[in-house]
């Protein structure tokens, strides 16, 4: 409850070995189709402050949902929380509300990236519908067991890439599928993250300081190593920059900006990936990155490999590139795909731009539906239609966006990846960055 959480390890593992067996037991009698929620969904909140306020606040404004817990390392958060859902159960360890499993019946995860896959994970093996904030991992082999366990749970999920579901992504996509700009041979991906934002390219802070009263320090590091609070340094925002906590400007990002290319081209797994920016340091991730992707080619794309270049840290495409197509002054987040008759900028910041040809000047830009990205989730939990960011596909998209992180480690080096075996076999030293080790007694 609000005071720090009394339940042992042990316990938690007795429940998690109980829900594992039962899930075994359900799985044999469901055949085909995902278990929905029938009448009213029953919500419990994993993180209520910063964006999980707002996915409480979004998913809370359906008409068929009753939030009744709320979970925050923060109390502040919990408090605040509170107010607003006064019937609420408050819990500040995680762990004590799955042991109250049969009291809810779906979970939003709007923590730090590290603890992701492991708050995912045991709400999935309990039968929780899951609403997961992207990148749904901090790792690739996390990726992996998320997405794993929402095959075996068959529950209702979605990735918080609501972009997808507003209304300038849905016209691009229109667009694209009007087929103006033929075969898709390169696309360009760039986001202004981090400057201005959070740090990166710094070390760990010197400053040892004295945990806010309302914070539960060891409960907020969770899966990661120890080390001293320092103010301003991680909690509450600027934890995204850090190794240990985040997945940097591609991490944060690369989920949102690379989903266009995914989606509208639909990739596959990369065939290779290089880095040819700076390495990051031993805490975070560099100021800027420039990563190179290769993909097999579709049946939107020329005969390949298509490739995908990301750009951080506030670069763009190449202004040579940009000029050729008349592009002028493009937005700061955005996806450029360059075609064999034109090209097409996508982003969530401004209506879909055709570009490079003057006939392109007549073509009506669509209006693109705006669909809710919570409360089609809720919809789905209670057996009214599907998402579209469910943690097959939100597993297969953060795969792929982490991969860059993997390159940044091994700096202009071309990495060939076997999406099969998860590994690097021509570079296996790289493969020591595709998961992490979990601090003593939260494996």
């Amino acid at each position: 409850m609000l005071d720090r959480a009394s339940s042992s390890r042990r316990s938690f593992l007795a429940a998690s070995a109980a829900a594992a067996s039962l899930l075994a037991l359900q799985s044999c009698s469901v055949f085909g189709g995902k278990r929905r929620t029938s009448g009213r969904l029953r919500h419990a909140g994993i993180g209520v402050g910063g964006m999980g306020e707002h996915d409480l606040g979004a998913i809370a404004s359906h008409p068929d949902v009753d939030v009744v817990a709320l979970c925050d390392v923060d109390a502040g958060n919990l408090r605040k929380a509170a107010e607003k859902f006064p019937k609420a159960r408050l819990y500040r360890d995680w762990r004590e509300l799955m042991e109250h499993e049969d009291d809810f019946d779906s979970v939003h995860v709007t923590i730090p990236d590290h603890m992701h896959a492991v708050v995912m994970i045991a709400a999935l093996e309990r039968g929780k519908h899951v609403y997961g904030q992207k990148p749904l991992t901090r790792t690739i082999h996390e990726a992996r067991a998320v997405r794993k366990a929402a095959r075996r749970a068959r529950t209702v999920t979605q990735m918080g890439i609501q972009n997808r579901s507003q209304p300038k992504l849905r016209a691009a996509h229109t667009l694209f599928q009007q087929d103006h700009i033929g075969r898709v041979h390169t696309v360009h991906v760039w986001t202004d993250r981090p400057h201005g934002w959070w740090p990166q390219g710094v070390g760990r802070p010197a400053a040892i300081d004295p945990v806010p009263v309302d914070l539960d320090w060891n409960l907020w590091l969770g899966v990661a190593p120890e080390r001293p609070y320092a103010k301003g340094a991680y909690h509450p925002f600027a934890w995204r920059g850090w190794k240990d906590f985040g997945s940097g400007a591609q991490g944060d990002m690369g989920c949102h900006l690379m989903d266009p290319a995914m989606w509208f081209l639909e990739l596959g797994a990369p065939l290779t990936v290089r880095s040819d920016g700076p390495a990051p340091n031993d805490e975070t991730f560099p100021l800027w990155s420039e990563t190179r992707y290769e993909f097999a080619a579709t049946k939107h794309t020329t005969r390949g490999p298509l490739v995908l270049h990301w750009h951080d840290g506030g670069r763009k495409p190449p202004r040579p590139l940009l000029d050729d197509l008349g592009a002028g002054e493009i937005v700061d987040n955005g996806c450029l795909f360059v075609g064999e008759k034109g090209a097409l900028l996508a982003s969530s910041e401004a209506p879909p731009r055709l570009l490079g040809d003057a006939r392109f000047a007549a073509v009506p830009v669509p209006e693109g539906d705006d669909v809710n990205h919570w409360h089609q989730w809720v919809d789905a939990c209670l057996d009214r239609g599907e998402t579209t960011a469910h943690f097959d596909y939100a597993g297969h998209l953060t795969e792929v966006v982490l991969l860059g992180n993997v390159a940044l480690q091994r700096p202009h080096e071309s990495l060939r990846w076997d999406a099969e075996t998860a590994s690097f076999p021509e570079n296996p030293d790289a493969d020591r960055f595709l998961g992490a080790t979990y601090r003593r007694g939260w494996a």
